[in-house]
């Protein structure tokens, strides 16, 4: 007979060996602040950021250049750190008012590519990245003058306010202007130009992105909550009647009722009826048929104080 307990261990060891990867590990140190609606809007906001991002390069260094987006994930600024080259670019900006850093990441390769472009020349193979010198460094920056601008506009109000430079970086475990345990959001493109194939990011700080995302939902539920109230109020059902003018008896005379009795009203014959909607007069109108049914004409509409 089978243990009860060596079936349950079956679907265990499949995700152990799970050599394609299909149900990856849930770090439970780390759980995931970003919900999927969020995340769509911030995959929206880099996918049109690639695009004018790799139009802009193209036409700075004259080489056809292509960007796509390959992932967005949220993880702390040391995580972020180990995942890049012990040297690289990293053109760092901050929002007005906010320490956080936003960088643009990319390679040193790319970097001296993209100068040996702007200065008319034409690579004749693969550049080994190294460091770049202080007239490199002017030219990646100037080439870079208006990235933020378009990271800016291409974020629009997931952003506090524009993005501006600080400074460009090569060592990624010496920039030390965020704590290795803050949160950062990195989106990371496959960046092509030319024959060179390269990897390029860009990183946010969580705590911006999630205050403008929260702030955000709180207009729109609002806007939202005004719109359903409105839309609610307009559709309630009204009870709607017309009535002659009022006339006061004795209660005896209510209880002396009986069929084939006359009562007269002091409304006059030619005077308009009230329309009457939830107990409130909102109109005057006239009785009529419309075929078959009774209907009536409005003549006039009581005044918006008296409504």
């Amino acid at each position: 007979m089978r243990h009860p307990l060596e079936d349950t261990a079956m679907p265990t060891a499949a995700v152990r060996d799970d050599s394609l990867r299909r149900y990856p590990a849930y770090d439970f140190s780390r759980p995931a602040q970003l919900g999927r609606e969020h995340t769509r809007q911030l995959e929206a906001a880099f996918e049109t950021f690639a695009r004018q991002w790799a139009s802009q390069l193209t036409a700075k260094v004259r080489m056809r250049t292509h960007l796509a987006p390959e992932g967005l994930e949220l993880m702390s600024y040391q995580e972020y750190a180990d995942t890049l080259p012990t040297t690289t670019a990293m053109v760092a900006g901050s929002t007005a008012g906010r320490e956080e850093p936003c960088v643009v990441q990319f390679g040193l390769d790319s970097a001296l590519m993209w100068v040996v472009q702007m200065l008319g020349g034409r690579p004749t193979g693969p550049i080994a990245p190294r460091t770049l010198t202080p007239l490199e460094s002017a030219l990646i920056l100037q080439m870079m003058d208006g990235t933020f601008e378009l990271l800016t506009a291409c974020m629009g109000s997931l952003l506090p306010g524009p993005v501006s430079f600080s400074g460009l970086h090569e060592n990624p475990q010496y920039m030390q202007v965020i704590s290795p345990g803050e949160a950062v959001i990195v989106a990371r493109f496959a960046m092509s130009a030319g024959e060179s194939r390269s990897t390029a990011t860009v990183m946010l700080p969580a705590a911006v992105v999630v205050d403008q995302l929260a702030e955000s939902d709180r207009h729109a539920a609002t806007a939202h909550r005004e719109g359903a109230v409105r839309d609610q109020v307009l559709d309630t059902p009204l009870e709607v009647s017309l009535r002659v003018a009022p006339r006061v008896i004795a209660a005896g005379e209510v209880l002396d009722l009986a069929p084939g009795d006359l009562l007269r009203f002091g409304h006059p014959e030619t005077k308009p009826f009230e329309l009457v909607a939830g107990g409130t007069p909102i109109a005057r109108a006239v009785p009529g048929a419309q075929g078959s049914r009774l209907a009536c004409t409005i003549t006039t509409i009581h005044e918006e104080k008296t409504r």
